[in-house]
């Protein structure tokens, strides 16, 4: 974190910390939340020690402390809603109770179920996974994590063995990582997932053409059911369902649907839907758009292949005649640590 990141922090802290000593959080929670809803988007939790190890950049990763914290908070101040909750009322229009939360999980990580699972229950609280079909219950990762561990230990290696950065830049190269190779001495991390962060709309076979060469070069092999960085499996899904979590569909290769023509958006679609179908042997009536990525056209196939709602990563609170197919989250990561006060100020809308 830099000096000025680091004052900007500080400063929404003591703001917060002050306006809910003195109650104005709670009045603000009261007047904007009336009759309507607020969504949570989470993806990742994670201890302190795998903060340290993940690919993931920071905006998905939230602290297993503070989730725990964050959980009782909600528990307390919110009404939380199931799925099938919030699509009901979205659908026959029923205004939401005051405070009303639907709380949200992108992706499907393992640790959804190590970490974020017994903790929800702890709570008696409800939640939705939204499931990337084709990553659930095999050994690959997400692109963007393989490339950030991946451009780590070329970075690394590259200290170690001056000689090889040459060919370390070239291997980058068509992905802009190139630059990565010469950061100063310190903790590369940050540095590359934000980079990595920024290639979303390369080409996906230029991406994994890179990963593929990268991997040569460094002798190297990810395996998602031994690395952090994995997802969830089948079997965890069942055991998740039967312990008050609802899943709904993340696309098949979690491709940005407005990336792709609208054949492969659809059967990106309609596959998450039969695939988490087939398993859970009950419908699926909710979808989140990978990447928050969403048009008219996409949404329309949406609808088209059988779902009743759709979530983008939009901010923003949920009235119940809001479109079903355009639903407002709000998303929760790192940033927001172990405070309580400064995450109720990121839920109203303040921050």
């Amino acid at each position: 974190m830099t000096m000025r990141e680091w004052l900007k922090f500080t400063l929404k802290l003591v703001v917060a910390h002050a306006l809910y000593a003195v109650g104005v959080l709670h009045l603000w929670q009261f007047i904007v939340l009336r009759k309507k809803a607020v969504v949570l988007m989470y993806h990742r939790v994670l201890t302190s020690e795998e903060r340290s190890r993940t690919g993931s950049h920071p905006g998905i990763v939230v602290d297993s402390k503070a989730f725990a914290k964050q959980m009782t908070m909600l528990r307390r101040r919110f009404k939380v809603l199931s799925a099938d909750e919030f699509v009901e009322r979205m659908e026959r229009k029923v205004p939401f109770d005051d405070a009303s939360c639907l709380i949200t999980f992108d992706d499907g990580w393992r640790d959804n179920f190590t970490h974020a699972l017994p903790v929800l229950e702890q709570n008696g609280l409800p939640a939705l996974v939204f499931l990337p079909v084709n990553f659930i219950g095999t050994r690959r990762l997400f692109w963007q994590e393989s490339l950030t561990r991946l451009t780590l230990q070329a970075v690394l290696q590259g200290r170690s063995q001056s000689g090889r950065r040459g060919r370390f830049r070239q291997v980058l190269s068509p992905v802009c990582l190139d630059s990565m190779v010469d950061l100063p001495d310190h903790d590369p991390r940050p540095a590359i997932m934000e980079a990595v962060r920024r290639q979303k709309s390369l080409d996906r076979s230029v991406i994994d053409a890179t990963l593929a060469s990268l991997a040569d070069e460094l002798g190297s092999r990810e395996d998602g059911h031994e690395c952090l960085d994995g997802f969830l499996d089948w079997e965890q899904v069942n055991n998740m369902a039967g312990r008050g979590v609802s899943f709904g569909g993340h696309g098949a290769e979690h491709r940005i649907l407005t990336f792709v023509s609208a054949t492969e958006a659809r059967d990106e679609i309609c596959t998450a839907k039969s695939v988490i179908e087939g398993h859970l042997k009950k419908a699926v009536p909710t979808f989140s758009y990978p990447n928050g990525n969403w048009s008219s056209d996409v949404a329309m196939l949406v609808k088209e292949s059988g779902y009743r709602l759709a979530f983008t990563t939009e901010p923003g609170f949920v009235r119940s005649d809001d479109d079903p197919f355009t639903v407002r989250r709000v998303n929760i990561h790192e940033g927001l640590m172990n405070s309580t006060p400064l995450f109720l100020a990121r839920i109203v809308g303040l921050f």
